[in-house]
């Protein structure tokens, strides 16, 4: 089991990273970069510290939830039938009760998948463009910036599994992924992240301050759950702009302003590729997805502090 941090400082000739102030999160709404690619920021400063074991939390739903985009990959072989001849058609058909607006784009598959060069993908959004549903010949992602809580949005994968594992055969998943980032916004005006004392963990902000009198601005944690095949890919940053989630093709549940913001970004997935391949179906994978989301619920509530929490809860 092994972990490593990555930390940018103001003063330093580093260049901004792919999720810089105002910018789009590089791959965050494209299943061509893959939901685990990692973005490692670049930087003249590193340390590497090592975590091992389960983590829980009560889960608690905020009338303020700093949510800003949830999404889950589903990865499989190659499966052509996907977007062959009349398929479009077909996908557009199954989804257009829940996602009746098609898009239909070119990108590059990310991991092994059998496939090489650009992939055609079917995109189907709801109305209000806050959820949408992606289609691949070796990929099923759903995405949403309006996510109310974790029954509801698993439901929706589930609806998007059946619908696909009814339009092709699909020999089985070689990975699932579940991503969530939160982009923390607070009341207080600060120069710095040393403003964020007291709305985050200090255990958290710890890692953004590895040499004394420099300003710490961002960082990328990589932490490993267990043995094997599960991990939890964790990611923090302190950044000053309008947010790292972009406005298109999804559309943000609240337009935001530039300004201080806190990123917490945790991609938590499982290989099931060869002799552990699962079915692709919802028997199969319901189970695994409950077991993804948990670490990322504990890593979001040992991130904030109990200020933050009362703030999300809309109290005064």
């Amino acid at each position: 089991m092994s972990g490593g941090c990555l930390v940018r400082l103001a003063g330093s000739p580093c260049h901004p990273p792919a999720w810089g102030i105002g910018g789009v999160l590089a791959g965050v709404r494209s299943a061509s970069s893959g939901l685990a690619r990692r973005l490692w920021l670049w930087c003249q400063f590193g340390y590497v510290f090592c975590y091992t074991g389960r983590v829980s939390a009560e889960r608690e739903i905020f009338a303020n939830a700093p949510l800003a985009w949830v999404a889950c990959e589903i990865r499989f072989p190659l499966a052509p039938g996907l977007t062959g001849a009349g398929s479009f058609e077909s996908l557009a058909g199954a989804f257009f009760d829940t996602f009746p607006i098609p898009m239909e784009t070119s990108v590059v598959p990310s991991g092994e998948t059998g496939a090489s060069g650009p992939q055609l993908q079917f995109r189907f959004l709801n109305k209000t463009r806050t959820m949408s549903v992606s289609v691949t010949s070796s990929s099923l992602l759903v995405e949403t910036t309006d996510y109310e809580e974790w029954g509801s949005f698993k439901s929706g994968v589930v609806e998007a599994v059946k619908v696909v594992a009814n339009s092709a055969r699909i020999v089985g998943v070689e990975r699932v992924g579940l991503r969530y980032i939160n982009e923390i916004r607070v009341p207080d005006h600060f120069e710095d992240a040393s403003g964020w004392k007291g709305w985050i963990n200090n255990d958290v902000l710890g890692h953004l301050e590895p040499v004394p009198g420099y300003v710490p601005e961002s960082s990328l944690t990589v932490i490993q759950l267990d043995k094997g095949t599960s991990g939890l890919e964790v990611r923090y940053a302190a950044l000053t702009g309008r947010g790292v989630v972009s406005d298109e093709p999804l559309k943000r549940r609240y337009p935001v302003s530039d300004g201080p913001f806190f990123v917490v970004d945790a991609d938590s997935s499982r290989d099931t590729a060869g002799e552990k391949m699962l079915d692709f179906s919802p028997n199969a994978l319901v189970p695994i997805l409950d077991e993804l989301h948990e670490p990322v619920e504990a890593v979001f509530q040992h991130a904030v502090t109990e200020k933050s929490r009362n703030l999300f809860r809309g109290d005064s």
